[in-house]
């Protein structure tokens, strides 16, 4: 069964390539396509084009196909091509022909953009209790570790007398304060697109403000022609938002990489949290730093991947099949980090060494009563004298309690309200 199907045979070879990988990717936003398709028939039963026999039917089976989904006994077929069909394909074998009405006033191409948008705005959600769980995790090792004495480097050369505290803080606030990207991300995915159908809307009096109110979306997305248009660019704003947050944690990461090193030895990773080498039986490695370190590279790659398809002249284009598993990618390798990353926080251990007193150069060069400039001399010329004797000064204060008021993440439930677009009547 193909949606499109006019009773023409198609190539096997074609067919098999242009279905790709649907029949996997598509699986992960299957129960949004239930939900969009349930805000769908309202909007049909709205306009008069569903009585509410049928409407109520249609609910009744589309529930069917999400309790089928939520129990791991929904798959796409090749010859399905995809989950709008798959999903067809089951209310028509359950309900008979009333079924055929679902797809009344819409194309696959709003079908299918009206699903990933409802998906990234569950991702989102998701992903935002996540960020701040890391948050809260970086800020929690530093708040245990307020007082200990850690070397600042610059060029990765010793510099400025810190702390473990003020070094896991840093990542804290800095996560923090990344947090408008995703705000941002969220308010471009969250208009709707259900009811621009091709591109071109329908002649058909649909109630496009209904859909998006039943489905939670701020806003229907218009005119007509602009879905098609921001598709994909909908997509890179997440993914520009997950690169951010990913190279954070890859700079943290290659600290550890450095940190744990037996020359630096300044934390201790537990040996659950390393693995070895096949070849030389002493070596501990910190593998887990070192992918974290990677999956910025994957992230920023899945959303160059997008922009480059996108690429495109205005309408829709067949091309844009392809972005769906770059999202997909993108985002569950930047979830998975966001987890790992706040999993091995709390497993580190310092292990501080007395500071060099040389750090302290730059503090007594501001105690002498004289200009900087030529305090900066004559500390200068005494270290290069070996003459140099420091008085040890606490690195800079860092207020905790200001960033606990930060990290709290907000509450979300889509699903209460996704639920009942499907419940019986």
């Amino acid at each position: 069964m193909r949606l499109w199907d006019k009773g023409g045979e198609l190539d096997a070879a074609v067919a098999e390539f242009t279905v790709g990988d649907d029949p996997t990717v598509d699986l992960a936003w299957a129960a949004h396509d239930v939900i969009g398709s349930a805000a769908h028939v309202s909007v049909l039963e709205a306009a008069g084009q569903l009585t509410y026999p049928e409407a109520a039917k249609l609910r009744f089976g589309l529930n069917l196909v999400l309790d089928d989904i939520r129990c791991g006994r929904f798959t796409i077929g090749r010859d399905e091509e995809d989950v709008h069909t798959a999903i067809e394909a089951r209310l028509t074998a359950r309900l008979g022909p009333v079924a055929g009405k679902i797809h009344t006033g819409r194309s696959r191409n709003d079908q299918v953009l009206t699903a990933l948008r409802l998906w990234m705005l569950d991702e989102l959600d998701g992903i935002e209790a996540e960020w701040h769980a890391l948050a809260q995790a970086w800020l929690s090792f530093g708040a245990a570790h307020r007082d200990v004495p850690l070397t600042g480097y610059t060029h990765l050369q010793p510099a400025m007398p810190s702390s473990y505290g003020l070094w896991s803080a840093g990542y804290a606030a800095a996560l923090l304060d990344l947090l408008p990207l995703l705000d941002a991300a969220r308010a471009v995915v969250d208009r709707c697109p259900l009811g621009s159908a091709a591109g071109y809307g329908t002649p058909l009096p649909l109630d496009r403000a209904l859909g998006a109110r039943l489905l939670g979306f701020s806003a229907v997305e218009a005119p007509v022609t602009t879905p098609q248009l921001t598709r994909g660019l909908v997509e890179s704003a997440l993914l520009g938002a997950l690169g951010a947050a990913t190279a954070l944690i890859a700079r943290w990461s290659w600290d550890l990489v450095i940190f744990t090193s037996a020359e630096f030895a300044l934390i201790r990773l537990p040996d659950a949290f390393t693995t070895g080498s096949s070849i030389m039986p002493q070596k501990r490695n910190p593998d887990v730093a070192e992918l974290l370190r990677a999956t910025a590279v994957g992230v920023r790659a899945a959303r160059r991947e997008i922009e480059d398809l996108v690429a495109l002249p205005g309408g829709y284009q067949r091309d844009v099949q392809l972005t769906k598993a770059p999202l997909l990618r993108g985002v569950r390798a930047s979830r998975q980090a966001l987890r790992i990353a706040a999993h091995l926080a709390p497993a580190l251990t310092p292990t501080p060494r007395p500071l060099d007193p040389t750090l302290f150069a730059a503090a007594e060069a501001y105690r002498r009563d004289k200009p900087f400039r030529e305090a900066y001399g004559d500390v200068a010329a005494e270290l290069k004298a070996g003459t140099f004797a420091a008085q040890p000064s606490p690195p800079p204060a860092w207020d905790v309690e200001v960033l606990h008021a930060r990290v709290a993440a907000p509450t979300r439930d889509r699903w209460a309200a996704w639920n009942a677009l499907v419940a019986p009547v």
